[in-house]
């Protein structure tokens, strides 16, 4: 609407209002009665906007009262995130071939098998030259980025513009201001490309890639293990005695860290792991206790 707003120029002339009698000028134009229409419409749309960005808001703060971090897939539209996620939570969240199949995001647990979870958040798609009023239109969703512990960015290797669809999501990022948020980039659908070993082998030689092919499985374990050393370089090393009447204390460690070593003693629980920062604040009380 923004964009047709000063492009209304020559529309439905044919239906502008005629002077007659001893009325004075022309009236109200039919081009001014459409700009009071989109302008109002583009309002009520506005509105919107801040409504759903005020109700995500709330999501993401129940969210950050359980320490589970949250690593988001980003990436160029088509290139298969939420094809991921069903994968690997079994969401079954709408995945098609096809543009901005996906445009709400969707945020699922994922239970490692060693016992640890984190939060995979399925956000839209990206495009090469983004309006700026798109980018203001779509800030509400990709808000959710800005809340996370890590970033993944899915790329489609087997379409020929990889690249430029790589420059052009990093870009949209540079926009969104998550340059410090840690990341690592995914090649999926390697079952597509007329070579999958030679891809391997260039992801190989790069660092911070894992090949992998959402539709197939191929790949999720790789996929998951490095989620989980990426995590690690975002946590902080603890150590705490957690006493025995705060068992859900321990249960929460196993859950959102990274457990090292435990023992068992008569009074409580010696635990050495890495946790999140915020998760870390919490047992400042355990950790005076481990040092007493």
């Amino acid at each position: 609407m923004e964009y047709q707003l000063p492009r209304l120029t020559k529309m439905w002339t044919h239906l502008e209002r005629q002077a007659g009698g001893k009325v004075k000028g022309m009236g109200e134009k039919q081009i001014e009665v459409d700009k009071r229409i989109l302008r109002t419409q583009i309002g009520v749309l506005k509105k919107e906007l801040e409504s759903v960005r005020k109700h995500r808001k709330q999501y993401r703060n129940r969210r950050f009262s359980v320490p589970v971090p949250v690593v988001s897939l980003v990436g160029y539209t088509n290139a298969g995130k939420s094809t991921l996620l069903n994968q690997l939570t079994g969401a079954n969240v709408l995945s098609e071939d096809r543009l901005f199949a996906t445009l709400d995001p969707t945020t699922r647990r994922v239970q490692m098998k060693n016992g640890s979870e984190f939060l995979l958040t399925d956000t839209v798609g990206f495009i090469q030259k983004l309006p700026t009023t798109l980018v203001a239109a779509f800030r509400a969703t990709l808000e959710e980025i800005s809340e996370s512990s890590l970033l993944v960015h899915v790329v489609d290797i087997s379409h020929p513009l990889a690249e430029q669809q790589i420059d052009a999501v990093e870009k949209v990022l540079a926009e969104l201001d998550v340059s410090e948020i840690p990341k690592f980039m995914v090649w999926n659908k390697v079952d597509k490309v007329t070579d999958p070993e030679k891809i391997k082998l260039e992801a190989e030689r790069r660092e911070d890639i894992v090949c992998i092919s959402a539709l197939t499985g191929e790949g999720l374990l790789e996929f998951c293990n490095a989620v989980q050393e990426k995590l690690k370089g975002s946590m902080v090393p603890v150590e705490a005695f957690v006493p025995f009447d705060k068992g859900e204390l321990l249960s929460t460690i196993h859950q959102v860290g990274m457990v090292e070593k435990t023992e068992y003693t008569e009074n409580g629980t010696f635990v050495k792991a890495f946790v999140p920062l915020r998760f870390a604040r919490l047992l400042t009380p355990m950790r005076q206790l481990c040092k007493s």
